[in-house]
């Protein structure tokens, strides 16, 4: 049960870094450069607050939902943010 509960948060942060990555990059183009900075902070406690009001904080534990898949994310974020600004600026 804990594996998979911790699966699916990962992949929902690998989900959320590339929405937040898409919008980065269009607020960024629309000139709004602090913003598109701050939003993958954003995204990334929003996934955080999706599993502690759907309780499943408890069964994965509150350090190891705060960090797991923190790297993919971070990477995926900053992948697609590159990708969504090479093609809509190149």
């Amino acid at each position: 049960m804990k594996e998979r509960e911790l699966n699916k948060l990962y992949w929902s942060r690998v989900a959320l870094a590339a929405a937040a990555g898409v919008v980065s990059a269009l607020l960024y183009v629309h000139g709004m450069g602090y913003v598109a900075v701050f939003s993958p902070l954003i995204f990334y406690l929003a996934s955080l607050l999706i599993y502690v009001f759907k309780d499943q904080i408890q069964i994965i534990g509150k350090k190891k939902a705060g960090y797991h898949g923190i790297g993919s994310y971070i990477i995926t974020w900053l992948v697609v943010y590159m990708l969504v600004l090479t093609l809509i600026l190149g």
